[in-house]
C-alpha cells in the first residue's frame, strides 16, 4: 500500500508539474506575442498602450523597455526635424541676405559696361571717368558685405558645430581690447565719436586673444553704429574678485521694452532699426564666443542707448 501510494504521488506531482510548465509556456508565449505586437506598433508609429498589470514581471518590463525607446526615438525625431526647420529657416535667410548685394553688383556691372560703350561712342571722357568711379565704389561696397556675410555665415556654422576651440593662451586682456581699439578706430573717426576709457593699469585674465579679440569688437562696433554723428561711447574695464567685467555704454538709439535678450538672437533686429546697415549676426557671434570662454553678456535699456556688459570668469 506504502509502494502505491507513493507511485501514486509522484504521478500526480508529474502530472501537475506538466500541467504548471504548460500553463506557464502559455503566458510566456502571450507575453511574447503581446512584445511582438507592441514592436510591430513601434515600426508602425503607433503609440504604445501598457496594459501589463504587476504579477506579469517580464511583460512589465518588456512594456517598460519599449515605451522608453519609443520615447528616445520620438524625441530624436523632433529633434531632427527642429534641425531640418532651422537648416531651411537659415538657407532662406542667407538667400535674403545676399539678394541685394548681388543685385547691385548686377546693376553696377551693367552701368559699367553702359559707361565703356559712351566711351567708345565719343561721349565725354571725363564724366564717364567720373560714372566708371561711383560704380566702382558701389561694386567694392557690394563685395566687401558679400565677404562680410560669407566669413560671419562660416564663423556662425563653426560656433554651432562646436568646430571652433577655445585656447586661452593670453593673459594681458589690456593688449586684446587695445588691439581691439585699432580696429574699430577708423568706424569711429568717421562719425566723429570719442571713446571715453577707463581701464586698470593691468588686467589679467586667460582667454583667445583671436577669438574675444572678434567678440568684443563686435560689440564696439554694434556701439558706433548706432551712436549718432559725434557722439560719444563709455567703455570700462574692471575686475572683481570672480569676474572681469568690460562695459559699452553707448547714446544712440537704444532698443525697445523687452528686446534686451533678442537682440543676442541669429539674425534680429531691433525694431527701432531703419536705415542702418547691418545682418543681426555681430552679437550673435560675440554672445557665443564669450560663452564659450565660460562667461555671459548681459544688455541693459538706458534712459538714452544701451549698456552692453560681458562678465568673464578670473
Amino acid at each position: 500500500m506504502y509502494i502505491i501510494a507513493c507511485i501514486a504521488f509522484l504521478t500526480g506531482l508529474a502530472v501537475g508539474g506538466s500541467i504548471l510548465y504548460l500553463r506557464q509556456r502559455k503566458l510566456r508565449m502571450e507575453e511574447l506575442g503581446k512584445a511582438a505586437a507592441m514592436t510591430e506598433d513601434i515600426l508602425a508609429d503607433r503609440k504604445l498602450c501598457v496594459s501589463a498589470p504587476g504579477d506579469e514581471l517580464l511583460l512589465a518590463r518588456i512594456e517598460n523597455q519599449l515605451v522608453r525607446i519609443q520615447e528616445m526615438l520620438d524625441g530624436r525625431r523632433k529633434e531632427a526635424e527642429e534641425s531640418r526647420d532651422e537648416i531651411q529657416k537659415l538657407i532662406s535667410e542667407i538667400a535674403h541676405q545676399m539678394r541685394t548685394p548681388l543685385a547691385n553688383i548686377e546693376s553696377y556691372t551693367c552701368l559699367l559696361r553702359d559707361a565703356a560703350e559712351n566711351t567708345e561712342a565719343g561721349d565725354e571722357p571725363d564724366k564717364t571717368g567720373q560714372e566708371r568711379q561711383q560704380y566702382l565704389a558701389a561694386l567694392e561696397e557690394s563685395e566687401r558685405k558679400l565677404h562680410f556675410l560669407v566669413d560671419s555665415f562660416v564663423k556662425m556654422a563653426r560656433l554651432e558645430q562646436h568646430i571652433i576651440q577655445i585656447r586661452k593662451d593670453e593673459t594681458d586682456l589690456l593688449k586684446t581690447v587695445q588691439n581691439v581699439f585699432g580696429q574699430i578706430q577708423n568706424r569711429a573717426e568717421e562719425k566723429g565719436i570719442r571713446f571715453q576709457i577707463r581701464m586698470p593699469e593691468r588686467a589679467v585674465c586667460a582667454h583667445d586673444p583671436n577669438w574675444l579679440g572678434e567678440a568684443l569688437f563686435n560689440i564696439l562696433d554694434n556701439a558706433v553704429k548706432y551712436s549718432k554723428p559725434g557722439g560719444s561711447i563709455e567703455v570700462t574695464l574692471q575686475q572683481n574678485e570672480m569676474f572681469t567685467k568690460f562695459q559699452v555704454r553707448d547714446h544712440g538709439l537704444g532698443i525697445e521694452a523687452g528686446e534686451e535678450n533678442q537682440i543676442f538672437w541669429r539674425f534680429y533686429r531691433g525694431r527701432r532699426v531703419t536705415v542702418q546697415e547691418g545682418f543681426g549676426l555681430g552679437l550673435y557671434l560675440a554672445r557665443e564666443i564669450i560663452r564659450l570662454h565660460g562667461g555671459f553678456v548681459t544688455a541693459k535699456r538706458m534712459e538714452q542707448g544701451l549698456l552692453i556688459e560681458v562678465n568673464l570668469p578670473l
